[in-house]
């Protein structure tokens, strides 16, 4: 009897060495896989270099210049998709430059002002009482406006936009 005690008490401590054993070597093995990980994770000189270059550029999030400049955009009057037809948005607005980028945004909007002008009135005249109503949706027509402007006349991915400014917003 006091082998077969002997045994199942041998039999115990082997069985709490085993798992204790595994779970080392897991943890041995995750710990190496992170360790080779890690290099792939941390900036280096190249990719540093890249982000600055790309803050300096202009582009979506790019800095607000010091001197801007303001290109005109031509009054637009559209029927709003209300059921009855009866109501309509009269709106002017300005597109915010960087001043040494006025003149070449003046010329690009005024040739593709057929282009622009289309997608404008098409956009407007889809917006309901609710897609205007208030600042937020204010702010959401003028960041659509930039966002679509932006993508037409500057296809290489540069925004040169800024801002847009309503100078009139009337509903009636």
């Amino acid at each position: 009897m006091a082998e077969e005690e002997q045994a199942t008490t041998e039999e115990e401590a082997a069985a709490s060495k085993g798992p204790g054993l595994i779970v080392w070597a897991v943890l041995g093995v995750v710990a190496a896989g992170g360790g080779f990980a890690v290099p792939f994770f941390l900036p280096t000189e190249d990719s540093a270099a890249t982000a600055d270059e790309a803050a300096e550029r202009p582009g979506l999030h790019a800095r607000i210049p010091d001197e801007v400049g303001f290109v005109p955009f031509p009054d637009k009057t559209v029927n709003l998709n209300d059921g009855r037809m009866n109501r309509y948005l009269h709106v002017s607005f300005s597109l915010q430059v960087e001043k040494s980028d006025e003149a070449d945004v003046t010329e690009l909007v005024e040739k593709n002002q057929a282009i622009l002008s289309n997608w404008l009135v098409s956009h407007l005249s889809d917006k309901s009482m609710d897609d205007i109503r208030g600042a937020a949706g204010q702010n959401r027509m003028r960041r659509e406006i930039q966002d679509q402007f932006n993508t037409v006349l500057f296809p290489d991915g540069y925004d040169r936009i800024y801002d847009v400014l309503f100078e009139d917003f009337n509903v009636q």
